[in-house]
């Protein structure tokens, strides 16, 4: 038997006893809470109870993690990073790579492993790859996404990438406060000068909501994140190159109706019911001032709180880990069956031969 059967024989034993390795590349946030992050321990999780070899992987080795804000659970999963040379892989092994990481595509291209992209922020995509360049030339045919919008962008830029939506969950410590709602205003936008030019406006066009506060939602963990949004009685979102958004999700699991700026990809859950949606930023606070009148007068819709957790239903924990699960499970068994057939191929006596 020929080296290249061997190696092919000692893969295909890995893949048929789960032992081959996933690793998903992550990065690493020195501590800020990140969405992204958060779904990549998630799936890491949900992998190795369903007895897959999952780990996290780091590019530098002094990582911080996310102990501090996602929870120390999370630390004691299988971790790994780059610079360690801990980065070793075979032909039954699959390293998941975030879209942000172009440059570590180029880096792992002649590795003999599986290589997939997890795109949770379209807009990373292009900003990451080199001019002409596309995954396909980094040797990358599949990739996993969260929302059906990113999805069909993907076709426009990776027409051949085989791409999957597999479904992030919400963790069951965002939901309504036992208490009363505060007059507390949550407010998340990717750029801090939103927050502010939000804040300042809102006071010089509403001078008689000056006792209500607002709650810059940045540089919390997620469980005191979790509590303010419970607390708050709305929650305002500006994000215009949101591929999913996270934070409305959150906020409608906390009961806190939501006040945003529609994104350029519309995500599959966002309809024209379970929000207070708007085109033009610029409307945002005066639509803050209406909701908030409504809000002391006890006349906000109903129906607007019934849309919101019909549309949570869609984020459970149950669908991202049968998500997860079933991908890698299929996959598994179409890289055993590949496996199989090359072996076949270069050796007359076939598998185990």
């Amino acid at each position: 038997m020929d080296e290249q059967t061997k190696t092919l024989e000692a893969a295909l034993a890995k893949l048929k006893n789960k032992d081959g390795k996933i690793y998903f590349l992550t990065q690493d946030t020195e501590g800020r809470a990140a969405a992204s992050v958060s779904t990549n321990y998630q799936y890491v999780k949900h992998l190795v109870d369903a007895g897959f070899n999952a780990s996290i992987l780091y590019e530098k080795k002094n990582y911080k993690g996310v102990g501090e804000w996602l929870g120390s659970e999370f630390m004691d999963l299988p971790h790994g990073n780059i610079e360690s040379g801990e980065l070793k892989v075979g032909p039954g092994d699959i390293v998941v790579i975030p879209e942000l990481y172009g440059h570590v595509l180029e880096q792992i291209v002649q590795m003999p492993c599986q290589k997939i992209v997890l795109c949770q922020a379209y807009d990373y995509i292009l900003e990451t790859l080199k001019p002409g360049f596309s995954w396909p030339n980094y040797g990358v045919t599949k990739c996993i996404t969260t929302t059906t919008a990113q999805k069909e962008h993907i076709k426009t830029i990776c027409p051949t990438v085989e791409t999957t939506v597999i479904p992030i969950s919400i963790p069951e410590y965002f939901k309504p406060a036992v208490k009363p709602k505060k007059p507390l205003i949550a407010i998340h936008t990717r750029d801090q000068r939103d927050t502010l030019k939000i804040i300042k406006t809102f006071y010089l066009q509403n001078p008689q909501f000056k006792w209500i506060t607002f709650k810059d939602m940045r540089g919390m963990s997620r469980v005191d994140f979790a509590e303010a949004l419970g607390e708050s009685c709305v929650s305002v979102w500006v994000d215009r190159i949101s591929g999913l958004g996270t934070f409305p999700i959150e906020s409608m699991m906390c009961n806190t109706p939501v006040i945003g700026s529609l994104p350029i990809l519309k995500p599959d859950w966002l309809t024209n019911d379970n929000g207070i949606w708007t085109f033009d930023e610029s409307k945002i606070v005066e639509v803050l001032g209406n909701f908030l009148k409504n809000w002391l007068e006890d006349s906000v819709p109903v129906a607007l709180y019934e849309k919101m957790t019909e549309t949570t239903e869609q984020f459970s924990e149950e669908k991202e880990r049968d998500g997860i699960v079933n991908y890698f499970t299929e996959l598994h068994k179409t890289l055993t069956e590949d496996m199989e057939n090359s072996i076949n191929k270069l050796s007359p006596m076939g598998v185990n031969s």
